[in-house]
């Protein structure tokens, strides 16, 4: 472990198998070239200071953890959390966190995207610490772990989990109607622990999950945007019916041209949508944060 360092860790986007991927269904996954810069130092005073700021430079926390029990001098939410996930490293590294450190991450994204906050923390966490950042994910948040392969990823990946462990393979996208993909944000934040815990009451079977990685194999494979239309189309009704939910193409943009699908906890976070006819309607409608997919992901 390197005493004074800087890591940089991507935020990323979930494009198929949302929520299917906790169970096995391969997943496209793409990391976004805004992530979270982190600055580990070493200081003489005993204790853990962290500085957290927006893509603004603006601090939105700042706390002081003693390092024998790592427990925040000044306890709420976000301390609790840090506290949560300090706790864990010392169990997996025992070493760790014995001395004062100051550590300080900078967002390039809104908080509210949905595009990493917690997943970027977790991976430089584990590399500063030497730790496996799936076994890490594990321990504090949860999840399916495809944002951890984000964060280090140069590039689209195909995702799977198993019993056996993570599969990561970086894939090459070579979408001919890439210009007609775009992104809007739906104007609210999503739990995402509660979108999953929703996802979970319900019963899955290995039928779904075959179906969501067969529609991932047939999306990557795309060549028109006809065909791709089609195909997001059916994932979103597939994954509306595992949920009993409708689908946002119906719900928030009836009547729009093209193909819209849910891309984090549904009916929050950013949606993937085709065509650039839509955007006025868009904006008519009071969706303004609207960008394409090439200039947000790394593709």
């Amino acid at each position: 472990m390197i005493q004074n360092r800087q890591l940089y860790t991507h935020g990323k986007l979930l494009i198929t198998a949302e929520y299917a991927v906790l169970d096995g269904a391969l997943a496209l996954a793409l990391p976004t070239q805004l992530g979270q810069h982190f600055s580990f130092s070493t200081q003489q005073k005993e204790g853990i200071h962290w500085v957290a700021k927006d893509l603004h430079q603006k601090i939105w926390y700042e706390g002081q953890f003693d390092v024998e029990h790592l427990i925040a001098v000044t306890p709420n939410e976000t301390a609790d959390r840090l506290t949560q996930i300090f706790q864990a490293i010392r169990h997996l590294n025992p070493q760790a966190l014995r001395s004062g450190l100051s550590i300080e991450s900078t967002l390039e994204f809104d908080r509210k995207w949905g595009l990493g906050t917690s997943s970027t923390l977790i991976s430089a966490l584990a590399s500063y610490f030497e730790l496996d950042p799936y076994t890490l994910l594990e321990k504090t948040f949860g999840g399916s772990g495809y944002d951890i392969a984000c964060a280090v990823a140069k590039g689209p990946i195909s995702y799977r989990r198993s019993e056996k462990g993570v599969s990561v393979e970086q894939i090459d996208l070579n979408w001919p109607f890439l210009e007609e993909l775009y992104l809007v944000y739906l104007n609210q934040k999503m739990d995402s622990r509660e979108a999953i815990n929703h996802y979970k009451q319900r019963g899955i079977d290995k039928a779904f999950i075959n179906e969501i990685s067969a529609l991932t194999k047939a999306v990557i494979r795309a060549q028109s945007l006809k065909d791709f239309e089609k195909l997001m189309q059916q994932h979103e009704d597939l994954i509306g019916s595992q949920l009993e939910l409708d689908p946002i193409g119906q719900t928030l943009f009836d009547g729009l041209s093209g193909t819209f699908s849910s891309l984090g906890g549904w009916g929050g976070d950013f949606a993937l949508f085709t065509r650039k006819e839509n955007i006025p309607s868009l904006k008519e409608k009071g969706y303004h944060t609207i960008v394409k997919l090439s200039e947000l992901c790394m593709l």
